[in-house]
């Protein structure tokens, strides 16, 4: 089930971007993806693409990754959310420990990405065959 991913890929900077999805792309992931660099458009994205996992940037204009957690959680209770960011801060650390992040990747580690989202995936996708064989066995 690693073949054809929808990503939804939140990221300000074009080049950044670019670079997150070379390095999927060189990594022989199949996928398609869904860029937007604001709000808005992440919301439409949410509504209209039905993304398999999401990667976002922290620190956007006047939005960041925790708000863009909030936000697909509402939709898409247990979507793959894994956080692409440049940078580490105390505040950023405590965000991440209590938010339900699945994964965070530095931007200057990319290499570590497509792991990330194996583990992300694989993790997800076993918890939602445990519960639907709990319910099957429970009817």
């Amino acid at each position: 089930m690693m073949n054809n991913l929808k990503i939804l890929l939140l990221e300000d900077t074009a080049c950044d971007a670019a670079l997150i999805v070379d390095e999927l792309e060189n990594a022989g992931l199949h996928f398609s993806s869904c860029i937007v660099s604001n709000k808005k458009d992440y919301l439409a994205a949410l509504d209209n693409y039905s993304p398999d996992i999401i990667l976002s940037d922290y620190n956007l204009p006047q939005y960041d990754g925790v708000k863009a957690l909030n936000d697909a959680r509402l939709r898409y209770p247990d979507i793959p959310f894994i956080l692409v960011t440049g940078t580490i801060g105390e505040e950023l650390s405590m965000d991440i420990s209590i938010s339900g992040i699945n994964d965070c990747v530095m931007k200057n580690r990319l290499q570590m990405l497509v792991p990330a989202v194996h583990r992300t995936l694989e993790a997800v996708w076993i918890i939602r065959a445990s519960n639907r064989d709990g319910i099957s066995q429970d009817t």
